[in-house]
């Protein structure tokens, strides 16, 4: 049985919360004691999560495809106290061609899926830091391993997410922070509907990605599972 006493009372961030990974693992970060700020730009389907959960909440409604958006909510964090885990897990899927993407829709992506995790560790790290313990969850793709054809301005975020949550975790681990891209295949959810030419009951459900957050980050001993690739069983 794993204990996750040491996530106990932690204060969590969880960027694109209302998506369908992101809602798991709020679900069960609170469920293992943990309580929670929640962000996104939907505040209605934000304030439906809030209702799903037993324990505090808060939410936070921000677009952090704005960089003035990111610094406006990390100053809204910092106001709450101490976070000790940070999950950034809002993501955008385009699915257009190289010569079909336009600037201001590739910036959003790297704004989105890169630069606003970015931004957010730096900042919530501080404190960890200075508490001697944290985790950083960044959720990956298994486009952080490989590459899909019209799908590069995501492949690229999320190589670059992967190699990030490497060199974090290098830097920030003599802190007893734990720095985790875990990187699943495709998800059941609103974009896993977007994508094309793979059967979605084949999908895995987001349930099973909470569950290895979860399990990841409540180890507490000398084990580090730096990266987690889920992969699917069966494909179509």
């Amino acid at each position: 049985m794993i204990d996750y006493s040491c996530l106990k009372g932690k204060l969590a961030f969880i960027s694109g919360a209302t998506g369908a990974i992101g809602s798991e693992i709020a679900i069960s970060l609170a469920n293992a004691g943990v309580n929670l700020v929640i962000s996104g730009s939907n505040q209605e389907g934000l304030l439906k999560l809030k209702d799903k959960l037993s324990n505090d909440v808060v939410v936070i409604v921000g677009d952090i495809s704005k960089q003035s958006e990111v610094f406006r909510i990390i100053d809204e964090i910092l106001l709450l106290g101490n976070i000790d885990i940070l999950i950034n897990c809002a993501g955008v899927f385009p699915q257009k061609n190289i010569s079909d993407l336009g600037i201001d829709e590739y910036n959003k992506v790297m704004n989105i899926n890169l630069n606003a995790p970015y931004f957010l560790s730096a900042a919530l790290s501080k404190n960890m830091i200075k508490n001697k313990w944290g985790r950083i969850v960044n959720i990956g793709s298994a486009s952080s391993y490989a590459g899909f054809k019209n799908t590069i301005a995501y492949c690229a975020s999320k190589h670059g997410i992967l190699g990030m949550s490497l060199a974090m975790h290098d830097e920030l681990k003599e802190f007893g922070i734990r720095v985790y891209c875990i990187s699943p295949s495709s998800t059941q959810g609103k974009m896993g509907l977007e994508t094309k030419g793979q059967d979605y009951s084949t999908f895995l459900d987001p349930k099973e990605v909470s569950d290895y957050v979860l399990f990841a980050i409540a180890q507490d001993g000398n084990a580090m599972s730096q990266e987690i690739f889920i992969k699917r069983m069966y494909l179509r």
